[in-house]
């Protein structure tokens, strides 16, 4: 009995040691699985970083392709905007010298005025014809019409209905350079 006893409690061993391994097993296959699982998960993670990555710096290589187009953009408009500062202060250069030339040529043309040439900072007095004096205005380019179209920016009354609808260029009063037409009805 000795003997059995021996025997039963070597294989009750046997048994609990291959039930501990088995529960070892167990335990590290589970552990395993769910190393595996985070693992899986962050490679994901990973490759779905690298994806935002890759949009990120594509996003990043056309706001660079954007700024140098702004930036060249912006340096054609400067460089416009100076051609066209030299330009302006080279005409009023001129046109002040016009102006001047204007100026008599005005005082000669027997009451016509405007604010262009003036002696004054700003505006000038205009000269009027006696109230009821019936003036027709003769236009200064053709010499047929009456006058009904003002000019701008000197704001001469000088030119007729057809020479002011095709007018393009200066003044024929004062010769300084036209922007702008309106025509006036004088009834």
């Amino acid at each position: 009995m000795g003997e059995l006893l021996n025997l039963r409690a070597e294989k009750v061993r046997f048994e609990v040691e291959e039930q501990r391994e088995n529960q070892w097993r167990t335990l590290i296959t589970l552990i395993q699985e769910r190393v595996l699982k985070q693992l899986k998960a962050k490679d994901e993670e990973i490759q779905r970083m690298g994806k935002i990555n890759w949009v990120l710096q594509q996003r990043v290589k056309c706001l660079c392709v954007e700024s140098q187009r702004w930036r060249d953009l912006a340096r054609t408009n400067e460089a416009a905007a100076n051609s066209l500062r030299t330009d302006l202060e080279r005409v009023l250069a001129h046109a002040g010298e016009e102006r001047l030339r204007g100026m008599s040529a005005a005082a000669d043309d027997g009451g016509e005025s405007s604010c262009c040439g003036s002696r004054e900072e700003g505006w000038r007095e205009v000269v009027v014809p006696p109230s009821g004096a019936a003036v027709m205005r003769k236009c200064k380019k053709c010499g047929e019409g009456e006058a009904s179209v003002v000019l701008l920016p000197c704001r001469h009354l000088c030119v007729c209905r057809m020479c002011g609808s095709a007018m393009v260029g200066t003044c024929p009063v004062c010769h300084f350079i036209t922007n702008a037409s309106v025509h006036v009805n004088l009834s």
